[in-house]
C-alpha cells in the first residue's frame, strides 16, 4: 500500500479458515516497504480487531485497510456478522490496547453486522 487512498480487503468466509499466522502474512504483503515499526503497529491493531471479530461474531469476517492520500493515517477495520449477546458490550484488554495505540477507534453496528475500527497515525 502506498499513498493515494489505497484500500486492501481480506474476506474470510469460514470460521476455521485463515489462522492468525496467515492473516499476519497477508498484512505483511500489503505493507511491503513500510518500516518495521509501522508494520508491527498495524499487525497488533489489526490482529486484535480480527481476533475480536472471530471471538464475538460470525463469518464472514472482513478485515479492511484504508490508507489516506498522503500516507499519514491508516484506518483498520474488522467486520463480522452480529450474533445475539446476553451481556452488554464492554471493551476488554485487547481493545484497551487498540485504544492506546490508535488516534481514535469506534464501533459501528448496522444491518446485522458489527464493525470495529481504529485510525493509526504515522509520522514522516
Amino acid at each position: 500500500m502506498t499513498a493515494g487512498h489505497d484500500t486492501a480487503v481480506l474476506v474470510v468466509e469460514d470460521a476455521d479458515a485463515m489462522p492468525p499466522a496467515e492473516v499476519a502474512g497477508w498484512l505483511r504483503e500489503r505493507l511491503d516497504g513500510w518500516s518495521e515499526q509501522d508494520v508491527r503497529l498495524v499487525e497488533v491493531v489489526a490482529g486484535e480487531l480480527f481476533a475480536n471479530a472471530r471471538r464475538h461474531g460470525a463469518p464472514p469476517y472482513v478485515l479492511e485497510l484504508l490508507l489516506n492520500r498522503r500516507g499519514e493515517s491508516l484506518v483498520v477495520s474488522a467486520r463480522d456478522r452480529t450474533v445475539g449477546r446476553l451481556r452488554p458490550w464492554r471493551p476488554a484488554a485487547g481493545l484497551l490496547l487498540v485504544g492506546a495505540l490508535s488516534a481514535r477507534w469506534g464501533i459501528t453496528s448496522r444491518a446485522g453486522t458489527t464493525t470495529v475500527w481504529a485510525e493509526l497515525l504515522f509520522e514522516d
